[in-house]
């Protein structure tokens, strides 16, 4: 797109009118600006790129409000405080005889006309400059409702891309970040956050943000009583700072060591959720900007599909660990736990690692269960459980495969250190049976190893089973009570 398209119709009307400034002024209703969008002038004073606050504009400002044309065709009162009646002139300017300021579009612009040739402008010259206007106020519609297009085109597929992403799959932490990284560029800001405050705590962190965000601030947790993100999370109420002052203390994001620019804009977008988090979109930018409304309706719309998708990937984990995990000892289930030994070897196959697989059961169960009441079952379940988990190293997989029975997983794990872990895990168990009068168990452990053992899991749970089954003829410890 020209980014002057109105120079040539302006230069055009300056030249027959043998004018000394003709200038176009576009109005900005949201910052009550008037922007110089093209000119031709004779002055050394005007500078090329003129922004005038509406209420500090001196004629133009009449020609806004009121919406009616100016001519003057004597101007010598008006030359001695020129600064005041035409302020994008300075001092020094002088003699200039009439002007012409009639408005454009109903106002969204201001087409300036003045000479220093004649008194004012006669009615053909004066048919010329409404006529020039009327086809500047077309122009300027045109290209509002081209910009406006292409803002909604780009907002359309940002949407798009993120819909496409949405249902993937993907961790909300990923999501997150891509999430902000579109939004930020539709804005042009330089930095973009969404911050998260979990239920009942009195600190946030970073949920997602822009690549360019400093590490220190990624890892970290903030007081919500500090920062700009800290006070949306505890007001829940929309923030925008057009121009941060890097000499208050108050006017930054986290904390007052962060490295991030405190010159530009900041806007912040308070969210809850049904589950008790809260959450905090944020951007930031460089230098001061206005965003269009169509683009803020867009993240702050966005934003609200993405709480719902939080909700639902809460919801869809919930779901999923009902599904997983025992109820009483909190471990994998045997659905779950046969799921992640079938994924490991299928993993296992790509890569050419090896893995170990081992049992665990406790017998006679069924005897002890004729003279232990059912909570006390589930308690001595639990206190096995918590036995196996605690002296496991990490990335070990615990599964409740049986009420005495449990499956213990070891990635990239032998077998012979397997055997050897298993007979700690039983001594645990041991430890965890004590207190029970007239009951004796006894620990029966075995163990397989892809790939020297099996390579399809079919075999592997086999050959498995058998050699537990062989344990059971293994004379129990007598000392187990």
């Amino acid at each position: 797109m020209d980014s002057k398209p109105f120079q040539p119709l302006v230069s055009l009307l300056s030249n027959i009118l043998e004018a000394y400034t003709t200038a176009f002024f576009v109005f900005d209703g949201r910052a009550r600006q008037l922007r110089l969008a093209a000119m031709q002038s004779l002055s050394k004073f005007i500078p090329q790129d003129i922004t005038l606050p509406l209420e500090g504009s001196g004629i133009l400002s009449q020609v806004q409000k009121v919406g009616q044309t100016i001519h003057l065709d004597k101007l010598h009162e008006a030359t001695s405080s020129i600064t005041l009646t035409l302020p994008f002139y300075k001092e020094g300017e002088s003699h200039i005889k009439g002007l012409y300021a009639v408005p454009v579009a109903g106002g969204a612009g201001i087409l300036y006309v003045d000479t220093k040739y004649g008194w004012g402008f006669n009615d053909k010259q004066q048919k010329w400059i409404r006529e020039v206007a009327d086809l500047l106020g077309k122009m300027l519609i045109q290209q509002e409702g081209a910009v406006q297009e292409a803002n909604f085109t780009r907002i359309f597929e940002v949407w798009n891309r993120l819909d496409d992403v949405a249902f993937k799959g993907y961790a909300i932490e990923s999501y997150s970040e891509f999430f902000v990284k579109e939004w930020t560029e539709v804005l042009g800001a330089e930095f973009g956050f969404l911050a998260i405050r979990e239920p009942g705590k009195k600190t946030f962190r970073l949920l997602g943000c822009t690549p360019n965000t400093p590490r220190g601030i990624i890892s970290q947790s903030f007081q919500l009583k500090q920062g700009l993100i800290g006070w949306v999370l505890q007001n829940q109420k929309n923030l925008v700072i057009i121009r941060l002052n890097p000499d208050t203390p108050d006017h930054f994001l986290f904390s007052s060591g962060e490295n991030l620019p405190h010159q530009g804009t900041f806007w912040g977008v308070p969210a809850k959720t049904s589950l008790g988090y809260e959450l905090v979109l944020a951007f930031l930018a460089r230098q001061p900007l206005e965003w269009n409304s169509d683009a803020e309706r867009a993240v702050v719309n966005a934003f609200h599909f993405f709480q719902l998708l939080f909700e639902q990937v809460y919801y869809r984990e919930e779901n999923e660990a009902l599904h997983s995990y025992d109820l009483c000892t909190g471990l994998f289930n045997a659905l779950a736990f046969e799921a992640r030994v079938e994924g490991l070897l299928n993993a296992s196959m790509q890569s050419s690692a090896s893995f170990a697989l081992g049992l665990i059961q406790f017998e006679p169960w069924q005897v002890m269960s004729t003279k232990v009441p059912p909570r006390k079952i589930r308690q001595l379940q639990r206190e096995i459980a918590t036995a196996l988990c605690d002296a496991l190293p990490p990335g070990v997989l615990v599964g409740q495969l049986a009420e005495n029975r449990f499956g213990v997983l070891f990635p990239e794990g032998q077998v012979q250190d397997a055997e050897s872990r298993l007979a700690e895990l039983a001594a645990y168990g041991k430890i965890a049976l004590k207190g029970l009068k007239g009951v004796r168990l006894h620990p029966y452990i075995a163990s397989a190893g892809y790939p020297q053992d099996a390579s399809k899991t079919e075999d592997l749970w086999q050959l498995l089973s058998q050699r537990l089954f062989n344990a059971f003829g293994v004379k129990p410890d007598r000392t187990v009570s």
